[in-house]
């Protein structure tokens, strides 16, 4: 439950993760799992907290309507696209779909997520690397 404000719901899904364990090892996937978590952090803190939603998805919870969340989950996706991820494996590139949603009346936790994971496959269905939120 938000403070009162309007209060929104990402889920953010890294594109092509299984490629990532299957060419560079697991090891580097779970290397790669915890640097995405600490750019969510830097990113989306104070307006936002993330967390590890299973396997390679990870939701945010924000402070804010839908346009201030797809603004921060661009800043995000951007985050992840441009890091340097070098350091684990020469070449490798990373990036993220994120479906965002803004918390209705009518919602409990099941029905808002459902929705922000409906918008992240359509950002997948788009072709990945994208934000898609409410319209």
């Amino acid at each position: 439950e938000s403070r009162g404000g309007p209060f929104s719901v990402a889920i953010l899904d890294l594109d092509h993760f299984k490629q990532i364990n299957d060419t560079y090892s697991h090891a580097v996937g779970d290397d790669v799992l915890r640097q995405v978590a600490s750019l969510l952090r830097q990113v989306a803190e104070p307006i936002g907290r993330s967390g590890r939603h299973g396997g390679e998805e990870f939701v945010v919870y924000v402070d804010a309507d839908r346009e201030t969340a797809a603004r921060l989950c661009e800043r995000l996706r951007l985050a992840i696209a441009s890091h340097d991820w070098s350091a684990l494996a020469p070449g490798m590139r990373v990036t993220t779909s994120i479906g965002v949603t803004e918390l209705r009346p009518e919602d409990d936790y099941r029905t808002v997520l459902a929705r922000a994971d409906s918008h992240l496959y359509e950002a997948k269905d788009a072709g990945r690397n994208r934000v898609i939120a409410d319209c």
